[in-house]
């Protein structure tokens, strides 16, 4: 097994997204967040990640009245 660091390919993200999108837009990938709300559930959402309950990419939102963050787990 061989890891990688992605800013080392940084340099053909565009050629990436230019591959990717027409299957994006086809139908053919799509991808599944799987988002809980609020701080006080973000323990239970890294639970839920090393316990193999969640699916796709884990999300704990952070909203107040003026601002919106995502803790992408």
């Amino acid at each position: 097994m061989q890891g990688y660091n992605v800013v080392d390919y940084y340099h053909l993200y565009s050629k990436f997204v230019d591959f990717l999108l027409p299957f994006i837009r086809e139908g053919k990938i799509s991808w599944v967040e799987d988002i809980v709300e609020g701080l006080e559930n973000g323990a239970a959402a890294l639970i839920r990640v090393f316990s193999g309950r969640s699916f796709g990419k884990q999300v704990v939102s952070l909203a107040n009245e003026y601002l919106m963050f995502f803790l992408l787990v």
